[in-house]
């Protein structure tokens, strides 16, 4: 056998190899569908059977019935934002999870007037540990009907210019904005502050929850956090409704690699990008085969 016969082989085998790496590998990033470690929010997309956006491009032509939900720590461009807001507009439900991301830019090209305040928010009396873990206790009537008493945010912030009317949950009166970032009560606003908040926006809804970490493995079992996340989905494991948009979150080298090959096998999954690639294989194969024959003779 030849050696370059051998460079070849090994390329091959090094190039399946590595991609059957990158295809089967789990991710590790934030908030990742694919993620089963404590950041990820595998657990909860996996039980609602929800479907992971890499662009939103790919968002139905109907959003009736459907929540789209996002958090943005990549700042939207116009592109996105206006396919944000057709999505509400037309009938869907927008759930806007943010700490200290790009959620405001979200609100201001919806014209909506609230906002998230990016200060971190601490309850050092009514809190799961300590006082980054603020507890939530108190809800708006429809909540408390629905049986959710308890959450637990998880370095969270607040929102603000927000209606009343529209206010959902608040954290308690004990709670305050670390203005100063010394992790203690000093001439500093102080709580009821709120944390979540639902609107009307043209044919659908806007969502506002101040900590999307409610939704990751490991505090979306935390007291009602996962009812609550429930409840503003509106998801269920019967239909394919809830849609989340990892577009506008931090990736990892293996998340861009895995998203290429993603795109790429939908590509060949066509007839004619699939009848090319099965031609280019055959001549491949057939003209290898050919020159090996006219060696052997």
């Amino acid at each position: 056998m030849k050696t370059s016969d051998v460079l070849v082989g090994v390329a091959a085998l090094i190039i399946v190899v590595s991609l059957l790496c990158i295809w089967l590998s789990p991710s590790v990033q934030d908030f990742m569908a694919a993620n089963s470690l404590w950041n990820g929010v595998k657990d909860f997309s996996t039980e609602v059977n929800a479907a992971s956006l890499d662009s939103l491009d790919e968002l139905p032509e109907s959003s009736q019935g459907r929540t789209l939900v996002a958090i943005p720590y990549i700042q939207p461009g116009d592109d996105d934002l206006s396919e944000m807001r057709n999505f509400v507009t037309e009938g869907g439900n927008l759930l806007l999870m943010d700490d200290y991301g790009y959620g405001n830019s979200v609100l201001e090209y919806l014209g909506v007037d609230a906002r998230f305040t990016g200060e971190t928010l601490l309850d050092p009396l009514f809190c799961y540990r300590n006082q980054w873990l603020p507890k939530i206790t108190d809800f708006n009537p429809e909540l408390e009907e629905s049986g959710i008493k308890v959450l637990v945010l998880n370095h969270a912030t607040s929102l603000t210019n927000v209606a009343e009317s529209d206010v959902i949950a608040w954290s308690s009166s004990s709670s305050f904005l670390d203005l100063d970032e010394d992790e203690s009560l000093r001439n500093e606003p102080q709580g009821p502050f709120p944390v979540a908040a639902k609107l009307k926006l043209g044919k659908g809804t806007v969502a506002l929850v101040s900590d999307p970490s409610i939704m990751i493995n490991s505090m979306v079992r935390k007291d009602d956090n996962y009812s609550f996340v429930q409840y503003l989905t509106g998801s269920t494991p019967q239909a394919e409704q809830l849609l989340i948009d990892r577009s506008h979150l931090q990736k990892d080298q293996r998340d861009e690699s895995q998203t290429g090959l993603t795109n790429l096998r939908s590509v060949f999954s066509m007839p004619y990008p699939l009848l090319g690639l099965t031609a280019v294989v055959f001549i491949v194969v057939f003209r290898y085969t050919l020159k090996k024959g006219e060696t052997i003779g």
